[in-house]
């Protein structure tokens, strides 16, 4: 399968030729005119890598690829690099490709947040719920808190366009909470969060999930 292979330096997002009648967005600041495919890779580099300068000790992921066969909306994370679909790329939502985005992130970054809360080096197995199900709600809780206490607007975005978010986060599966369990638990940390503060109510969250039986 083709892919495009992108690392993100801004060097490279910015020597486009603004005259290029392939070009389909305009940067008015920069008065440059950005692809789909560097309109994403600046939404990574400004965005979301910022989010994540505290993790010092985890190795976020630099490199996006975009794999132009793959017209769903879907992306994944590995050491290193993060993998979007062309789906992701052309989605007209810039606040669900954050999500999406910081989601794939927090995936990297779950087990130096652990540390942090002096747990274990690998996620626990419950009783009723497996690590992969715990994975994804510690991921979405990640992705959600950093959004909110650092990109409010993209946060506000998110929150009213839940219904999107819920449905494209699907149904339940052996590896993946349903939409709207991923939903409520996004929700919950949030009505916490008004009560305790983030700080708290994003600890009492990671908590009750790592604990999760």
């Amino acid at each position: 399968m083709k892919k495009y292979y992108i690392l993100v330096i801004l060097v490279i997002m910015f020597a486009c030729n603004s005259n290029s009648s392939s070009h389909e967005e305009v940067n008015l600041e920069e008065n440059i005119t950005l692809t789909k495919e560097e309109k994403i890779i600046q939404t990574y580099s400004q965005h979301v890598l910022p989010l994540f300068k505290a993790y010092t000790n985890a190795n976020v992921p630099t490199e996006l690829i975009i794999d132009n066969k793959d017209l769903s909306i879907d992306a994944g994370a590995a050491f290193g690099y993060v993998e979007v679909s062309q789906g992701l790329v052309n989605l007209s939502k810039g606040h669900i490709q954050v999500f999406a985005l910081c989601h794939e992130v927090a995936h990297i970054v779950t087990i130096s947040q652990a540390r942090k809360f002096n747990l274990g080096e690998s996620i626990p197995k419950g009783a009723l719920t497996n690590d992969y199900i715990k994975a994804e709600y510690l991921a979405d809780l990640i992705a959600m808190y950093l959004i909110k206490t650092q990109h409010t607007d993209v946060f506000n975005s998110l929150m009213r366009d839940i219904p999107f978010l819920q449905n494209l986060l699907g149904s339940a599966s052996f590896t993946h909470p349903s939409g709207s369990e991923r939903i409520d638990f996004i929700n919950t940390y949030i009505e916490n969060s008004k009560l305790q503060g983030d700080v708290i109510a994003f600890k009492t969250s990671f908590l009750q999930v790592w604990h999760m039986e």
